[in-house]
């Protein structure tokens, strides 16, 4: 009882940021019971954000050798690995979290896209988002991220009909038809780039005057005007 009771304590002081409170607290519950095998993982979190990637990797090592499937601490050690620079370790273990979830978190695939863009790999994270669209569906962040890494490698094609499935599903179109801009204008198609900034000013000009007050819309329009002035 003493155990848990140093243990959710421990759990509280991290949530709270105290990681030396709550370090204190996991070495106490790990003497009253040494083959508490959480205690690695509690502890690998809390070095992390307390910014002791080398401690936390340690930790979490241990915590993995015996719960090799469990895909939270993967993703965690692969967030440690990026963080110490190690993108390949990093891209591997978000694969493996993502292999073992039966529903994975849409930024484990994010994650590991970043890493796999940090090694050059773009067509290789741009395929595991796909994936992971494919997994768990249409998810936003993935579908904008997707966006981006086409721009990158120069796939506006790729990139315009990832953004037309994206603007399909909002009812809001000022936003995208301005995205379609940018994008037009990056490829070189300047006519239809001006097309589609004008069309996004008619969308904002068809706002409720108060909608078109708020800053984010107020900065878009201005975009929108510094680009059809290109």
């Amino acid at each position: 009882a003493r155990t848990e009771l140093y243990y959710q304590r421990g759990e509280l002081h991290r949530q709270h940021g105290d990681w030396i409170l709550a370090l204190e607290d996991f070495n106490l519950a790990e003497k009253q019971n040494p083959r508490l095998p959480q205690i690695n993982f509690a502890r690998g979190k809390t070095l992390f954000a307390a910014g002791k990637l080398n401690k936390a990797k340690t930790a979490l090592d241990k915590f993995i050798s015996v719960a090799p499937n469990h895909a939270e601490a993967l993703a965690m050690r692969a967030r440690t690995l990026a963080n110490l620079e190690q993108p390949a370790a990093a891209a591997a273990d978000f694969t493996r979290a993502i292999n073992g979830s039966a529903n994975p978190d849409p930024d484990y695939f994010l994650q590991r896209a970043a890493a796999q863009l940090a090694l050059g790999k773009l067509h290789e994270a741009l395929a595991g988002l796909d994936d992971g669209i494919k997994r768990i569906g249409a998810v936003i962040s993935l579908q904008l991220c997707a966006i981006e890494m086409e721009i990158r490698a120069k796939n506006y094609d790729g990139a315009l009909a990832r953004l037309h499935t994206v603007a399909a599903q909002s009812p809001r179109k000022e936003g995208w038809l301005a995205r379609r801009g940018e994008i037009l204008e990056k490829a070189g198609r300047n006519a239809e780039a001006h097309t589609a900034y004008s069309q996004a000013l008619s969308a904002l000009a068809a706002l409720p005057l108060n909608r078109r007050n708020v800053p984010a819309i107020v900065d878009l329009e201005a975009r929108i005007h510094s680009a059809l002035q290109r």
